[in-house]
């Protein structure tokens, strides 16, 4: 699963053992969060055995995040691995889950609480669901509102354009616009959808040995999308669940750098259309829609410059 990092892990490999699931955290330069989400697994979860690994992306060795893993290391079921790159979110969760002992893996990211016993309910439902291999919960913004990629569509092209565009939001009733933001679907029943968010999504172990990890060309960004699209082809179900609630601080690391993450996401977007539709399109629509991914860049950019002003 592309070139090899070079890396630290601090875990007693005698003390490996199964677990109903491998919690998977991807930390960089994450601040106070990721130990208020360390907190959160803790107090919210009951009734199952459970490991977590973290693997840090070469944060800042001075940064709160980071001296955090030291206080933790040493917990029972706690396994800490520390490269010396950032290896991008897809190859960092892909290293961990050949390491997990887990039936199920919960991919999360270090910025989100827990309402409820989240890894619970998330895991008994694909437990009892034989074909659905991948679920999620509801996610929610820090102001209560709900956050949109948790429950997605079809990522095809022109799907996408209406979302990005604002028809679907628009006409929310309207089925035709809402192929890809689902806005039509009742938020409070379980549905099932096409993409997960990335900040808090369980597999089962089966489909990463059945399709494989998530596509390391993608650093940041259209990862969760493309692996959804691939369990779909598997024949394969993905299911919300709103009965298992979080809430994400979106984007606390990426602010930081906030016009280098717009174009890690346009750059992922291009990779996206590429891999998954460019031989189903003729010279014409591939110029078209090239030029839509990057012409939304342009504008993102010219609005972010404006601010910085």
């Amino acid at each position: 699963m592309g070139n090899e990092v070079n890396y630290y892990a601090y875990f007693d490999t005698s003390m490996c053992k199964n677990f109903d699931v491998s919690v998977i955290i991807v930390n960089w330069n994450s601040g106070k969060y990721l130990k208020e989400t360390i907190e959160s697994i803790y107090n919210k979860t009951f009734n199952l055995s459970y490991e977590i690994i973290i693997v840090d992306n070469n944060s800042m060795k001075n940064e709160e995040s980071y001296l955090y893993l030291d206080e933790i290391v040493d917990k029972e079921n706690v396994i800490v691995i520390k490269s010396e790159e950032n290896m991008g979110f897809a190859k960092a969760n892909n290293l961990a889950m050949q390491k997990a002992q887990g039936r199920n893996l919960l991919i999360l990211n270090p910025d989100v609480i827990f309402h409820n016993n989240v890894i619970k309910i998330l895991s008994d439902y694909l437990d009892s669901n034989d074909d659905v291999c991948m679920v999620g919960p509801k996610v929610l913004n820090s102001n209560g509102s709900f956050q949109q990629p948790c429950l997605r569509g079809k990522p095809y092209p022109m799907d996408t354009l209406f979302h990005i565009i604002g028809l679907a939001k628009v006409f929310p009733k309207c089925k035709f616009f809402n192929g890809y933001a689902l806005w039509h679907l009742n938020r409070d029943k379980i549905n099932e959808c096409w993409a997960l968010s990335g900040c808090c999504m369980m597999i089962k172990k089966s489909l990463f040995k059945l399709i494989g990890g998530m596509d390391e060309q993608f650093f940041m960004y259209q990862e969760e999308t493309d692996w959804g699209l691939r369990t779909k082809e598997a024949g394969k179900k993905i299911v919300y669940n709103p009965n298992a609630v979080v809430t994400h601080y979106q984007g606390v690391t990426t602010k930081k750098v906030k016009l280098k993450s717009v174009l890690m996401f346009t750059q992922s977007m291009e990779k996206f259309f590429r891999k998954h539709f460019w031989k189903k399109y003729n010279i014409l629509q591939k110029f078209f829609w090239l030029t839509l991914i990057w012409g939304n860049f342009a504008l993102k950019y010219l609005l972010l410059s404006g601010q910085k002003k």
